[in-house]
């Protein structure tokens, strides 16, 4: 049980309250170029892809946030919320127009990485499956051999395996460049965790 609660725990941070209180609080930061797509990360993923996946990628970027947050009214709505400029008299008007800007100006980005990074999923979902397979495997052979678990390698290999796929998820809102290899490494270290989590129950 208090294993099982840990786990959840792990799960509620990594993937709702630490994204939470970066999409919340990041865009506070006085510096509007921490939140653009540098010509690090563009390069990265032309040099990885190739010019016309990439061009490809920003086009698709581009239809999805426009159609899911232009059109619908949710950017308008939210640059609008702060109020007249004539109120102003303690700034906060200023505040939240930056604010909010910026704040589409991350979920832009965030949005342009999962685009990236969808060109690495089937991959990732193979070597997983292999590494999951294979790894259960190799345990039904142990325990018919009558060899023993390592509850300690479980434990560690779900944390790691948490840890990794968490930071990948909060790593698309970050304010820094994101190079596209960093996908081919989580690419190795999911299905690695997998196997040694599958092998050692």
């Amino acid at each position: 049980m208090a294993s099982s609660s840990r786990f959840v725990r792990h799960v509620k941070w990594w993937f709702f309250v630490l994204p939470l209180i970066a999409a919340v609080v990041l865009p506070a930061i006085p510096n509007r170029q921490l939140f653009e797509v540098t010509d690090v990360e563009s390069q990265s993923v032309a040099h990885t892809l190739g010019d016309d996946r990439a061009a490809a990628a920003v086009d698709t970027t581009n239809a999805l946030f426009r159609s899911l947050f232009v059109d619908s009214g949710a950017v308008q709505a939210t640059l609008d919320a702060g109020g007249e400029d004539d109120f102003d008299a303690d700034g906060m008007h200023a505040f939240a127009q930056n604010w909010a800007k910026q704040f589409w100006m991350l979920v832009y980005r965030a949005v342009y990485r999962s685009v990236v990074m969808k060109t690495w999923l089937l991959g990732i979902s193979l070597l997983c499956l292999a590494a999951t397979v294979d790894g259960t495997m190799r345990r039904k052979i142990r325990a018919a051999a009558a060899g023993f678990a390592s509850p300690l390698k479980f434990h560690l290999a779900i944390h790691a395996l948490l840890m990794t796929t968490g930071s990948a998820f909060v790593v698309l809102l970050l304010p820094v460049p994101l190079v596209a290899n960093c996908w081919t490494a989580l690419a190795v270290a999911l299905p690695l965790l997998l196997w040694i989590a599958n092998s050692s129950t």
